[in-house]
């Protein structure tokens, strides 16, 4: 999960996250209350943390109990060491009745240069002949960045790919379970994704798809037979200012989630506000994500697919010339950044600098533009 540093709401009565629903209801076993979606999005935070050195990475290996891979890994990573979210979680899971004792396999994590694909996933046996495959959003390099700016233009992009030949091995390795499948951010649309092209020998197998906030499609996958087969299975659920889950084509078939921060901060899933076994849902979005999503929609749609390639292929052109394989090291490194993005941004092929000039200013004019509408729609709303 990309690391967004949140300034979170004064905590309310009303305002309680997973780790809440830990308190209450961690001492339930599966077996006393089934799967539900606030488990759904704990199991989408897992492939997040670095458990591929505890787990065994095929789908056919002997499992580990969860608390003993998260204490193996608490024990590696000192706080400090490693997010302080992240080592929160652990230390619940590992005093949970609900969650100790699941046990995981399959953790994989690739990370691929060449062919510009950013991967993770993990399994998690449940009880009852269950599993649930687990699939990571964007992390903080710069190939993730860049393969969810492909997506706007390419279907399948390579992780995609991964992520359909990941969940067909593990449902074979499995024959007799039943499957749920579920991610946060690019995460979801993995899930979607691997779900839908699972192929008919395993997709009647597939109970439920979690989408936590994950993008859509740049294709005509949603009015695809496969997909329509699978449309009731998939419960996509979304901030209220989410910016994330609106991009490239969806069905309307999703859930507004209240969170306690604000504006893109809300993609943080552990803002995310709980109440009992379900999230507190809101009826409506915030203006913010209603304007972004017309903003970013318009832009996606106004531009052709050559030109989203180009605009993709200039822009990390430019940041890659920070010499950073991550988000944070550019930012860690501002002025040494700065000094060689500006540098690559001069050195650009007049064609390429017209590409990422004429992409922004697109960008800047919509912008305007639907804030001239948003505030024309409040003024007459108040008059």
């Amino acid at each position: 999960m990309l690391s967004l540093h949140t300034e979170r709401l004064s905590k309310g009565a009303d305002m309680s996250d997973i780790f809440d629903y830990l308190t209450w209801r961690g001492d339930l076993t599966f077996g006393n209350a089934p799967l539900c979606p606030v488990d759904a999005l704990i199991f989408s935070i897992l492939p997040y943390i670095r458990l591929e050195t505890y787990v065994p990475d095929s789908p056919k290996a002997e499992p580990v109990r969860l608390a003993d891979a998260a204490s193996a890994y608490l024990r590696d990573h000192p706080a400090g060491a490693a997010r302080d979210d992240h080592r929160r979680l652990l230390e619940r899971l590992i005093a949970s009745p609900r969650f100790a004792p699941l046990r995981l396999l399959a953790a994989q994590k690739e990370l691929n240069f060449e062919d510009g694909m950013q991967f993770a996933a993990l399994t998690i046996l449940l009880p009852g002949q269950n599993l649930f495959v687990s699939f990571e959003g964007t992390d903080d390099t710069l190939v993730g960045w860049k393969e969810d700016l492909r997506m706007s233009y390419e279907c399948p992009v390579p992780a995609q790919l991964r992520a359909k030949e990941y969940l067909r091995a593990v449902a074979a390795a499995h024959p007799l379970r039943r499957i749920f499948v579920g991610g946060h951010s690019k995460g979801g649309n993995l899930a979607m994704f691997s779900a839908v092209h699972s192929g008919p020998e395993h997709r009647h197998r597939i109970r439920a798809v979690y989408n936590n906030d994950g993008p859509g499609f740049c294709d005509d996958t949603i009015s695809s037979p496969d997909y329509l087969e699978m449309r009731d299975r998939i419960h996509t659920y979304l901030p209220q200012s989410s910016i994330v889950a609106v991009l490239l084509e969806h069905d309307s078939n999703y859930k507004i989630v209240k969170s306690d921060t604000v504006g893109i901060m809300q993609h943080d899933a552990f803002s995310w506000q709980v109440l009992g076994n379900d999230f507190i849902y809101a009826t409506e979005r915030t203006a913010f994500g209603e304007d972004t999503e017309e903003i970013l929609d318009r832009f996606v749609k106004e531009l052709s697919q050559e030109r989203k390639r180009a605009f993709s292929e200039a822009l990390f052109t430019v940041l890659e010339a920070a010499e950073q394989d991550t988000i944070s090291g550019i930012t860690g490194n501002k002025l040494q950044s700065l000094k060689k993005i500006l540098a690559s941004y001069a050195g650009l092929d007049p064609e390429m600098r017209d590409v990422l000039n004429k992409s922004f200013a697109s960008l800047n004019r919509l912008r305007k533009d639907v804030r001239r509408t948003r505030a024309l729609t409040d003024a007459s709303k108040s008059s």
